[in-house]
């Protein structure tokens, strides 16, 4: 009890936004097993929202309830329940009565959430207030790269160094809400001249809320979610990891879309129409996509998309010939059924292309997708009985192929939670918007069964653990037969003392992969991929905290070897009430060579996050500040520098820097509005 109210006090102490270590942590679990480029700035763009304006306990929503990501399914049903079973909350701290409450969870929740006072509620709905948030963002990489030097006559970046963003947000209470968001990637040509004027992508959107009956309306950009991500699903998704309820997904239907990714959504308008117990989410999207196009077949005098890109970068003179050369249109509707314990719905819509897209010409693309139009259909259903929750989805792609999810999550009790998951996606089956959960590069040509377990042995000791048996039927890149693997994660963590927390986590993945060897056949070997990872975090006072890592990684192919290591030590600077505020961290790496090399999560400027690859030999520095220069406007600094200890260029291509060392730096300034 006493731990709870110090961290509501701690909390309390901080009203403006800034870099929050409890999001930090979570966005981190939630990357660790994304090592890609994945935007992360709408989900932590909500959370700051909701960090702002927090939920009221007594009135929150099932779907608000969603939006906390660190939730599971029946930790939502378990607050709900016990909301209806004994009244209204009278204290934060009755948080921890709740079944399937750990005290971690109520920490994650005590940000996001609040008590209004009698009247407080009448009150905040007649004074709705408008807030405008301006932020733009500068940042480049202080070396000059190849692509800028070469002349004009060979390939080369058609623009300037530097990266630009520019967003304005804008709500009006939590029913209306508005983005615009302009940015230009490094090597992007920038100015009057250049179509469009200006910057390279433009993304704008309005979304009102709780109607009458119109219970969301998106006008401009938004997201869909639906179902368990098996046919409709854009934006961010969540795949395995320590958290093993994680591999339910929590669909939040329609939502506005703030992202930077210039590929994952939709634009056009679709609402969602409540009646009773049934929604209604009719949609339709039209715009144009990057292509290579290839130029009109004197047989049939069609033209033929030969690849889609999905990277957003318009840099070189054949990724701007790529841009918008096809356009994408989309239309169709989803109907949701949701009682007390049973949520299911139907998802039916049509993807349409203006040419025909060609399938790949190896052996293993020859079931993938070709022509112009795709129409997608879904059922899928969730359930919850006391402390057992199922989910299903089966998806058609029509005129080819099935693809089927299931899974169920029983809390055994408080202390023991489980997850079992089955998934089976057929080699013809496809869907330009399916995120579900893969080992391959997407969702087609894979079956597997997964099951995890977390067991709280102690209130300050608690283990988790997953096993992941897949394989894939027919051919994949770099793979000439029929293969299959498993993935393993074991992971225990300790709560040492107050403000001090010890984990180690080990995962080995196995998978079959072509080689040669000495013959002209390729054949079939496993390659094994092993982590070992130890952390250790410490509050040293009520301004400092420590965190370090270590992590090693083990790589074998028949005879290829190779080892990883990474050591890193964070310092993070955040003095109650102060206008200055930052972190730094100071990193070795030694990785042989590319697949033995190490990914980390990395803190930046707000709502950004970065996770960099180390590779071969070095260390790397990096320095976060912010300053608040008033109530309304706050500044963000980041410089980073990665110093190799061998080698004449770093990078490859257009992107090759002469010399041992890479250095970056990033400026933002926010200006706040309310």
């Amino acid at each position: 009890m006493l731990l709870l109210v110090l961290v509501i006090s701690f909390q309390s102490g901080f009203t403006q936004t800034e870099t929050d270590p409890f999001i930090e942590t979570l966005l981190e679990s939630i990357a660790e097993n994304n090592q890609s480029e994945t935007d992360y700035s709408e989900l932590s763009e909500r959370l700051y929202f909701i960090k702002q304006h927090p939920y009221d306990l007594n009135t929150v929503n099932l779907e608000q309830l969603t939006d906390l990501v660190f939730l599971n399914p029946l930790q939502i049903t378990s607050f709900l329940d016990y909301r209806r079973d004994n009244g209204p909350f009278v204290e934060i701290q009755e948080l921890q009565l709740i079944d399937l409450f750990t005290e971690e969870t109520v920490q994650y929740m005590i940000p996001f959430i609040m008590i209004a006072k009698p009247g407080m509620l009448e009150i905040k709905k007649s004074q709705a207030k408008s807030t405008h948030e301006l932020m733009t963002t500068y940042s480049r990489t202080i070396e000059k790269q190849k692509g800028y030097l070469v002349p004009d006559t060979v390939s080369h970046y058609t623009g300037s160094p530097f990266k630009l963003l520019n967003r304005y947000r804008y709500h009006y209470g939590k029913n209306v809400s508005g983005a615009v968001t302009m940015e230009k990637d490094a090597g992007e040509p920038f100015g009057a001249s250049t179509k469009p004027y200006g910057f390279d992508f433009y993304s704008a959107s309005l979304f009102i809320r709780n109607g009458r009956y119109v219970k969301k309306l998106a006008l401009g950009d938004y997201s869909l979610q639906f179902g368990q991500g098996l046919s409709l699903w854009s934006g961010l998704s969540f795949g395995k990891g320590a958290n093993i309820a994680g591999i339910a997904k929590l669909q939040s239907g329609l939502k506005p879309y703030s992202s930077t990714n210039e590929t994952e959504f939709f634009r056009g308008v679709a609402a969602t129409i409540a009646i009773k117990h049934f929604e209604l989410t009719p949609f339709i999207s039209y715009h144009a996509v990057d292509a290579s196009v290839n130029t009109a077949d004197t047989l049939i005098n069609e033209s033929q998309i030969s690849s889609l890109s999905i990277t957003g970068l318009h840099r070189t003179a054949t990724e701007l010939d790529n841009k918008g050369a096809a356009s994408q249109l989309v239309f169709g509707s989803v109907i949701q059924y949701s009682g007390k314990a049973l949520r299911s719905g139907v998802i039916v819509y049509q993807t349409r292309y203006n040419y025909n897209l060609e399938s790949g010409q190896s052996l293993y693309n020859k079931f993938e997708f070709a022509g112009s139009t795709l129409t997608n259909s879904s059922v899928y259903y969730n359930y919850t009985w006391n402390n057992l929750y199922s989910f299903a989805e089966v998806s058609h792609s029509v005129n080819s192929g099935f693809a089927l999810i299931s899974g169920l999550m029983g809390s055994l009790s408080n202390k023991v939670s489980a997850v079992l998951f089955y998934r089976n996606y057929q080699k013809n089956y496809y869907s330009f918007f399916n995120k579900a959960i893969n080992e391959g590069s997407n969702a087609s040509n894979e079956s597997g069964f997964y099951s995890g377990l977390t067991v709280a042995l102690t209130p300050k000791t608690e283990i988790s653990f997953y096993t992941d048996f897949f394989r894939f039927p027919w051919l994949r890149y770099r793979v000439d037969a029929p293969s299959s693997g498993r993935e393993l994660l074991a992971q225990a963590s300790w709560s040492l003392k107050k403000g001090t927390k010890l984990s180690f986590r080990y995962k080995s993945n196995v998978k079959e992969q072509n080689d040669a060897g000495e013959n002209t056949i390729n054949y079939l070997v496993p390659v094994h991929k092993d982590n070992y990872r130890l952390d250790f975090l410490t509050k040293l006072n009520a301004n400092f905290q420590f965190r370090n890592r270590v992590e090693v990684v083990q790589y074998k192919k028949a005879l290829n070897s190779q080892l990883g290591l990474l050591i890193y030590q964070d310092v993070l600077y955040k003095p109650m009430g102060s206008k200055l505020s930052g972190n730094f961290r100071v990193a070795f790496f030694h990785c042989d060579a590319y697949d033995s090399r190490i990914y980390a999560f990395e803190n930046d400027v707000l709502y950004s996050y970065s996770i960099p690859a180390y590779q071969d030999k070095g260390y790397r520095f990096y320095l976060n500040t912010r300053y608040r220069l008033s109530r309304s406007i706050d500044a963000w600094f980041k410089y980073a520098i990665t110093q190799y200890s061998s080698g004449e260029d770093i990078g490859s291509g257009l992107d090759l820097i002469e010399g041992r060392h890479k250095s970056d730096f990033k400026i933002q300034v926010r200006y706040s509005l309310k």
